[in-house]
């Protein structure tokens, strides 16, 4: 009777090591990692959560990025700093930027200290480049994710293709009040490191870093993010309207 016990005690085990084995690599195999709701990481430990409290660390930040969702229309501002220094010199430029997005279509205006405002447009496949005054404009195909191309600052999309090996620190982190993962990446072979804070609760990269040793090199912030108003238009400096928003973004 006890040889029998001992039997069935040791085909349980092995069964319950198979199934282990197989949530961790046989469901990732399949496609069938499951979505994660992101918390929110002031939620008071003693409430109730409608979550499913996720470790973001190096290794799982991508998978964590990878369920954010962003609004698919917005109107926002951000400022973007370049800063160099060549032996005792050192010097600094900066360009506003206002971005218009609405599904598809996703228009950026980029205002430098000095220098044209830039104009760009990007819908239907195409991206179109003008600078304030003229009534020309040069139009290509719009390379992937070429809409936020326009706005001349990196997205999370860029950390979900990074290299794994280059993220060295991952977590949540609160910056300037804004629930955010951070990112802390090292590029191989360089001097420098990137820093991403993404917005929580819109998917949005809310301020970037590069930093080349100790010195500051680039740094972009968003100032303002609004709902995107109806009636905006998306057109060509000549007046050609190619997209109008129609509704009021959430």
């Amino acid at each position: 009777m006890e040889k029998k016990y001992q039997t069935v005690l040791i085909i349980a085990i092995a069964l319950t090591v198979f199934a282990a084995v197989f949530v961790s690599f046989g469901l990732p195999a399949m496609g069938g990692t499951p979505k994660v709701t992101l918390p929110d990481i002031n939620q008071d430990a003693a409430g109730e959560t409608e979550f499913l409290p996720v470790e973001v660390t190096p290794g799982t930040v991508q998978s964590v990025i990878g369920t954010l969702s962003r609004p698919k229309t917005y109107h926002r501002e951000t400022q973007i700093n370049y800063y160099w220094r060549s032996g005792n010199q050192s010097g600094s430029s900066t360009c506003n930027v206002e971005i218009w997005a609405d599904g598809d279509y996703v228009k950026t205006e980029l205002r430098p200290t000095n220098g044209s405002v830039e104009h760009r447009l990007v819908g239907n496949g195409k991206l179109c480049i003008w600078y304030a005054g003229d009534n020309n404009w040069k139009e290509m195909a719009a390379p992937e994710d070429g809409g936020d191309l326009a706005q001349r600052v990196p997205t999370y999309e860029d950390v979900l293709h990074l290299d794994p090996a280059e993220i060295t620190e991952a977590g949540y982190e609160a910056k300037d009040d804004v629930d955010c993962i951070y990112v802390q990446v090292r590029p191989a072979g360089m001097d420098a490191l990137d820093c991403y804070w993404i917005e929580t609760a819109t998917g949005l990269l809310y301020r970037a870093e590069t930093w080349e040793g100790d010195v500051l090199v680039y740094e972009m912030v968003q100032t303002s993010l609004q709902p995107l108003e109806e009636g905006v238009s998306f057109a060509l400096p000549d007046g050609t309207v190619l997209h109008t928003s129609a509704a009021v973004g959430e």
